[in-house]
């Protein structure tokens, strides 16, 4: 969270700097106010705004207009939230430590972090909440402040990223070139533990490097569009058409590379704009491969111009530099290249590629006795640091020397004119790839066109010492003040920046290095069932029980920082609060906007909060106060207030552990009492199990009544509901604003800490609303609030029903017209009719060859998935790209060549698409597609037909449970059944991210027939239906424990004309929930258990489907 004080000079620009939604997302901010400010807003009083560095006056503003600005932006989306800072540190037990603020140490916004997706600046990361970021296995050992060595890898979900402001700025330099920007105060983690930059020792601290290789992005299309390249002024395109790469590749990262390095490039709005690539007289191998490729973007060959043995091939079409310059190739001077933006987020490929085009355009090879590595040399130093930065996420440890010197001669050549001219310059650096990094850039990288070779030969036959990946600090300075950021990745707490593991932040009003340590008792299981009174004989032992816990949680905990252990251990603070709290209310009768409620909620509280200090007055006696207890205000003479920790109780918010406990959130009213889930290609109505009881209690249960209550959202509108089941079942839209901060007044007296709450406005709630909340939190003693009002914000966390829009069907009408379409296919002259219902095509029909055959078996399928896709509405262009270049055994045609049956119909259906007129629906349409997950989990599962071995996999989303994709192998790659069946796989695919069930596919699949009887098509659907069934069977336990437990099943037999197959299904442990085959099933003894509990039971010899989890 971000806390700015009301005083600061910049506080209406930090207030209103969330107005447009989206442009700083998931960071929250609150402004810190105390009494002084509120009462200048009653009085209409103005107050000074002060400079925080020097303490002087800068201006004075109207309290009253800032207050006002505050309302507003609260009203519009939620924030700034409101911290009564000068109450919060009126409860501060150790005021003689410091005053409770909110820090954040930060790094430079243009740092590079290593994510799933490639290398990623920090200040983009603010716009991918939830992606995953690299963390070094070595932070995950710690013992003493020493790191173990484990070196390699992992992935952990960043929860969000933010903007913390402008500060001042350090530079560390490591002896190898590795750098960091970041604040004095940020956290670096060394071979001696962590330490805070500005405490670095240069010469002595040695920093831990990234020690295995990352991730690359998986997205293959490139984000320019063509059409942004274009120009009508453009002469040379005209002449000629340009067939520039819409997807990456490694061959395109060659050509980037090689134009890096031996290339320049003349900016499009110059006259005479240009690429143009250089070429040796060693370099003709090279020339040669790379002309083909650039003739095949530029669409005709071009003269080659040839001076002193030394090749020049240079392209002037403008579109053609502005492709380039969409991928950040810039007008650069040989001090002044830099490794393109793009291809640090590119695939894997494409990386590869452009490494191979720079290495082998401006690297060198050097072995002796002694020595042998390999150099890259530039002029510029900011390119060989984006170099570095790349080989390291490929696991390629390198070293970058300055080998500057005065007037070093660069180059010479002979002009047009015969005149010598010579380049020099001053600048030099190398980067130079040594030990066995060496083999994994030969392994992973190389070289083009076997340059290098006998060089090359002799580096594999040496041996290499092995890298350490550590670092020792050259020098650290000054780099003023910048634009700042920082991360939360909860697992480690850490990140990887610029190469070199750091930490993240923190978020909690503390002091500066505590951390917080919570937890929270479930009231809702405190209820006597026999005369349901609260148990508070239990409540006070559950009480003491969870305070030594947390005590004891301080001393075993592992701290990343030595000032955090010991300012924790120091104050020795602990959080304990409630959960559950509307569970409990309804169990007792009491309707949350009650006083009865409010009088309970400080009972509780007190009854906690007493309790609680007793326990840790207990501990005491045996273990001791705290370390800091002089310094508290405990230290009064008074043996009532010598204590175990400095603060006993909060109220968090609980939403995971609520979840898990299976009760209501932390102190808040429930939010709603049925709403929808989906798995696999159902809804269910969950309910809440207090108002399902009472339901079926009082004969009043129906679908019907569930229905409508989901609906509207709340009961008091309902008739059929009786009152006195209304008055106990309220929800957080039936509360007025001052039910909702009574309530949290009312725990507030008895915490030391703070109060987690939301404040639920109705979205017709007025600002001045919003106003009345503020002041009456403030004088009813809470410490801070929280507004929400419903419908602020288009995106929001809870909601009272998903409106999650899906495609309906359209039938075809009885009498429609269409088309026909021949194609000469390798397979023999295929007839694609495509029928048009109103303009638009509806049905797809292929036919080639006999019926029953295998070819007309396959085209069926692809015929019919497409109609139900066009029925659906999803867009022909989408049809066209999942089939257009699937490619088999048997291509036909040389310039419009016809690669399988499956792009055969794409052909026909592109051609029907050209003739049609754009309907503006298809943008909407597109919206509804479910992207694609960067990680999928799946099953796998083996058939038999008459071509062979099928294996079907089906990959699923976790969170639903539903089909997101499918793949089917069958045969060879690049043969006709493995080309039909891929096509089949990707048009099933489609549908599946449009939310077509997997009814209405095998529907359309199951029954076809061939020549072997049931065909592949049938198949498909037969693997479809057994996997769901599967899935449906198992739950979400098993899908859990799938992941990390190998399936053994094989398939019942399908058909009589297929060979004989077996099926042991698998069984849900009742025990655990885990899946493990049927105990004393056919096949091997096992020692196959449940994953969950251990329960024993035997495994199939026969097909291995597995989990599988495709990378995206």
């Amino acid at each position: 969270m971000g806390i700015l004080s009301v005083y600061h000079p910049d506080i209406l620009e930090f207030i209103t700097c969330k107005k447009i939604e989206g442009e700083i997302s998931n960071f929250n901010i609150s402004v810190a106010v105390d009494s002084n400010f509120i009462n200048a807003v009653r009085e209409d009083k103005e107050i000074p705004l002060i400079n925080p560095r020097n303490n002087e006056i800068v201006r004075y503003e109207s309290a009253r207009k800032i207050f006002d600005l505050i309302c507003e932006m609260a009203w519009r989306n939620g924030e700034p939230g409101v911290i009564f800072i000068d109450k919060i540190n009126a409860a501060n037990p150790t005021p003689q430590l410091g005053k409770i603020e909110s820090t954040n140490p930060c790094i430079a916004g243009d740092s590079l972090i290593p994510t799933e997706k490639g290398l990623l600046r920090m200040k983009d990361l603010v716009n991918e909440p939830g992606i995953k970021v690299l963390v070094d296995n070595r932070v995950k050992i710690n013992y003493n402040g020493t790191c173990m060595q484990q070196l390699g890898t992992s992935l952990a979900k960043m929860e969000k990223a933010w903007l913390s402001g402008v500060k001042k700025t350090i530079k560390i330099t490591t002896s190898h070139g590795y750098e960091l920007i970041c604040t004095p105060d940020h956290f670096v983690l060394t071979k001696n533990g962590w330490k805070k930059a500005i405490d670095l020792k240069v010469g002595e601290d040695k920093l831990l490097i990234q020690s295995g290789p990352g991730f690359f992005n998986n997205e293959y299309e490139i984000k320019i569009g063509n059409e942004n390249c274009k120009d009508e002024n453009d002469k040379d395109e005209k002449r000629n058409k340009l067939n520039l790469p819409k997807k990456w590749s490694k061959e395109l990262g060659q050509v980037i590379g090689w134009l890096i390095g031996d290339g320049w490039l003349v900016k499009s709005t110059n006259k005479n704009c240009r690429v143009g690539f250089v070429f040796s007289k060693d370099d003709k191998k090279i020339y040669n491969y790379m002309k083909k490729i650039l003739e095949s973007y530029y669409g005709k060959k071009i003269k080659t111009i040839e001076r002193n043995r030394i090749k020049y091939l240079s392209y002037h079409s403008k579109k053609f530099v502005k492709f380039f310059e969409a991928l950040g190739i810039k007008n650069w001077t040989a001090e002044t290249k830099e490794v393109p933006e793009s291809i640090y987020t590119a695939p894997y490929e494409a990386v590869i590629g452009f490494l191979q085009g720079l290495f082998t355009a401006g690297g060198t090879v050097s072995i002796s006795e002694k020595s042998a590595y390999i150099r890259l040399t530039s002029s510029s130093e900011r390119l060989l640091k984006g170099v570095q930065l790349l080989l390291l996420n490929l696991g390629i440890y390198s070293k970058i020397y300055d080998r500057s010197l005065e007037g070093r001669k660069c180059f010479s050549y002979l002009s047009k004119n015969g005149k010598l001219k010579i380049y020099t310059s001053g600048k030099c650096y190398e980067l130079e790839i040594s030990k066995d990094n060496v083999l994994k850039f030969l392994d992973k990288i190389g070289f083009l066109c076997n340059k290098h070779k006998k060089k090359i030969n002799l580096l594999k036959s040496k041996k290499y010492y092995s890298t350490t990946f550590y670092d020792e600090v050259k020098t650290i300075e000054d780099a003023g003040y910048r634009e700042v950021y920082d991360l939360s990745e909860p697992s480690t707490h850490t990140f990887i920046a610029n190469g070199i593991v750091v930490h993240n932040c923190g978020e909690q009003p503390l002091l500066p290095y505590e951390s917080c340590n919570l937890g929270s008792i479930n009231l809702a299981k405190l209820v006597k069932k026999e005369n349901k009174e609260i148990d508070f004989e239990k409540l006070k032992k559950i009480t003491k029980i969870a305070v030594h816990f947390l005590d004891n949680v301080i001393d075993r905990n592992n701290y990343p920082y030595p000032e955090i252990e010991a300012l924790t251990k120091g104050n020795r603070k602990i959080g304990l609060g409630v959960m559950g709290f509307a569970d409990l209310l309804i169990q007792l009768g009491i309707p949350y906007n009650s006083e009865e409620a409010v009088k309970l909620a400080e009972k509780i509280m007190k009854e906690i909060k007493y309790y609680a200090k007793e326990a840790s007055r207990e501990l005491a006696e045996k273990r001791g106060v705290f370390p800091n207890f002089e310094k508290s205000i405990y230290n009064d003479g008074n043996p009532e207030n010598r204590i175990r920790n400095a603060t006993l109780t909060t109220i968090a918010p609980t939403g995971t552990l609520s979840l898990i406990a299976g009760c209501s959130s932390g102190i808040e009213p429930l939010y709603s009492l049925v709403y929808e889930s989906h798995r696999m290609d159902r809804t269910f109505l969950e309910v809440n199990k207090y108002f399902l009881q009472t339901l079926k209690e009082r004969n009043l249960y129906s679908e019907e009544l569930l229905k409508k209550v989901m609906k509207i959202g709340s009961l008091q509108k309902i008739s059929e509901i009786p009152e006195d089941i209304k008055k106990i079942f309220v929800v957080a839209r039936d509360l007025h604003y001052s039910d909702h901060i009574k309530i949290q007044a009312a725990f507030q007296k008895y915490v030391d800490n703070a109060v987690s709450k939301t404040i639920n406005f109705p979205n017709n709630a007025t600002k001045e609303d919003i106003k009345n909340a503020i002041l009456l939190a403030h004088d009813l003693g809470c410490k801070g609030i929280t507004v929400y009002r419903d419908g602020s914000r288009r995106f929001q966390v809870l909601k009272l029903k998903e409106s999650k829009e899906i495609l309906k069907k359209k039938e075809a009408g009885k009498r429609i017209s269409g088309e026909r379409i021949i194609v000469e296919t390798g397979c023999g002259r295929m007839y694609v009719n495509i029928n048009k219902d109103n303009g638009l095509p509806i049905e797809v029909f292929a036919s080639m060859g006999k019926a029953g055959g295998c070819v007309s078996a396959q085209n069926e399928a692809i015929g019919r998935l497409c109609s139900l896709a066009l029925r659906y509405g999803i867009p022909i262009e989408e049809i066209i790209k999942q089939l257009e270049g699937i490619c088999c055994e048997k291509p036909m045609g040389i310039k419009e060549k016809i690669r399988s049956c499956a792009d055969g119909i794409a052909t026909a259906l592109k051609i029907i698409y050209k003739d049609m007129e754009k309907n503006e629906e298809v943008n909407k349409i597109l919206q509804l597609k479910r992207k694609r997950m960067k990680i999928h989990p799946g099953l796998t599962i083996r058939k038999e037909t008459g071509c062979g071995n099928m294996y079907v996999t089906v990959n699923f989303n976790v969170d639903d449970l539903s089909m997101e994709e499918i793949f089917v192998s069958l045969g060879k790659a690049g043969g006709c059944a493995s080309a039909q069946t891929e096509a089949i796989a990707r048009l099933t695919s489609l549908l599946f991210k449009y939310r077509i069930s997997s009814e209405e596919i095998t529907k359309e699949l199951g029954g076809i027939r061939c020549i072997y009887g049931n065909s592949c098509a049938d198949t498909v659907a037969s693997a479809i239906k057994d996997i769901k069934n599967l899935i449906e069977r198992s739950d979400k336990k098993f899908i859990t424990n799938a992941i990390a437990y190998e399936i053994y099943i094989s398939n019942e037999e399908h058909s009589s004309e297929h060979k004989e197959n077996r099926e042991r299904r698998l069984e849900i442990c009742p025990e655990c929930g885990g899946a493990g085959p049927v105990p004393g099933g056919r096949g091997s003894e096992g020692v196959a258990p449940s994953p969950g509990c251990g329960r024993p039971g035997r495994a199939p010899a026969d097909a291995r489907p597995h989990p599988s989890a495709r990378p995206g």
